[in-house]
């Protein structure tokens, strides 16, 4: 969870991996040990001009991040995912009063050093939890509804649609939650909201689900916002099962019959909530013009949604296919401020990190990369493009996957797109 600064559900409350990590201890390539925290900017210039191993990352990191402020700042995009690997904006706070190593290892996917060590904050479970399922006509409709859930003070608002929402039907897993989403008659649901509040206070929490579920009703009176039924679970074991539903679901996904699989290249784009409607609206033509197979899921909350179209990777029309639909991911999620990775780390899709970054800030994280670890030994290729990346549309290699002699071809077929690296 370091490595890649993971989140997931709720993170506008609870935030990500990093914001919990107070310190670390790591060990660098030569067998340095690093230990990490925030420390006052006096304190990380004296430390910065140690002639030692950890003196000149420290030295590097401030003065380049320092260099380079105002740059940063109009690069990351101001996302409650930001741009992780490496987090050049909150290796300072905002007042430059202090400044935190700790930022640039997680999220660094093992590209800098080995991880032994972390000192975290603890954040207490809540003791009451209520979910609204909300109904929609349309999945356009339970996106273009979702920041009214966060307004209403929503822990968590995630979304499914009919393609994931039909596989749980056909699946043993409908039946524990059959009377938790009932059917709305002469309705057809298409899309589902899971609206979650949570926290300690009983009745504060039943009173923002009551406001929530007054304006619901409006909303049906009035035909708007597609909205077409609700029900509140308000017990636990429902809150669980539903999640285990969706959960369920999900990897049903991935049991596709015949020779296409749902490939996760371009499965956790991250784009402004607000926004988030009209791009997947964009991003879906774009699967359906290729005639692709997919479900979308994920935290509307956070403008994160999770796709895996079905490709084929044995075959190399398919190969290729793959790269050309990331090239155009990558556009999209750039058009409405986004980015394509909001959830699980680069990996080798570090090929794009210039799209977003800009070629400056590409170099600055080069530099901090070479410091950490000269040899490039560490993880080469991920979230820093390797020399040694080859393009998915590379004639040369399409098709390898067949000869791999592998028991998985589709998977031997993803490595092979995404590069050499490790």
């Amino acid at each position: 969870m370091i490595n890649t600064d993971a989140s997931g559900q709720g993170s506008l409350v609870y935030g990500k991996t990093s914001d919990h990590v107070l310190g670390l201890r790591a060990v660098l390539m030569g067998g340095d040990i690093l230990d990490t925290q925030a420390v006052p900017v006096a304190l990380a210039e004296t430390l910065g001009n140690t002639p030692s191993t950890v003196g000149r990352i420290y030295n590097t990191v401030y003065q380049r991040c320092k260099a380079q402020r105002d740059l940063i700042i109009d690069k990351f995009p101001k996302l409650n995912r930001f741009l992780t690997g490496y987090d050049l904006r909150h290796v300072f706070n905002d007042e430059m009063s202090e400044f935190d190593l700790t930022r640039i290892l997680t999220g660094s996917e093992g590209t800098l050093a080995f991880i032994t060590e972390a000192r975290l904050d603890i954040t207490r479970l809540p003791k009451v939890r209520r979910l609204v399922n909300v109904k929609y006509d349309s999945f356009d409709s339970a996106l273009r509804n979702a920041p009214f859930m966060v307004e209403a003070k929503a822990l968590s608002v995630e979304t499914v649609d009919s393609k994931v929402l039909n596989l749980a039907r056909e699946d043993i897993v409908w039946h524990s939650v059959s009377e938790l989403i009932t059917d709305v008659p002469d309705k057809e649901m298409l899309g589902l909201n899971i609206v979650e509040f949570a926290g300690d206070d009983a009745a504060l929490i039943d009173q923002q689900v009551n406001t929530l579920c007054q304006r619901l009703d409006e909303l049906m009176a009035a035909s708007e916002a597609g909205v077409i039924g609700w029900q509140v679970c308000h017990d636990l074991e429902g809150v669980e099962r539903i999640y285990a539903m969706r959960k369920k679901a999900v990897g049903l996904l991935g049991n596709a019959k015949g020779a296409a699989k749902p490939i996760p290249f371009a499965e956790d784009t991250c784009v402004p909530p607000e926004h988030l409607a009209d791009y997947i609206v964009e991003f879906r033509a774009l699967l359906d013009s290729h005639g692709l197979s997919y479900g979308m899921f994920g935290h509307v909350d956070a403008g994160v949604l999770h796709v895996r179209p079905a490709l084929d990777m044995c075959d190399p029309q398919q190969e290729v296919l793959m790269k050309q639909i990331s090239d155009d991911v990558v556009a999209l999620t750039a058009k409405y401020g986004g980015l394509l990775w909001g959830e699980h780390g680069k990996g080798f899709r570090a090929e794009y990190s210039p799209a977003f970054f800009g070629e400056t800030l590409y170099a600055e994280l080069r530099k901090i990369k070479a410091v950490f670890d000269p040899d490039n030994r560490l993880n080469p290729g991920e979230n820093l493009s390797s020399g040694r990346y080859r393009r998915a549309d590379d004639e040369s290699r399409c098709g390898e996957a067949r000869h791999l002699g592998s028991a998985d071809p589709h998977r031997g077929a993803q490595q092979l797109a995404w590069g050499d690296g490790v």
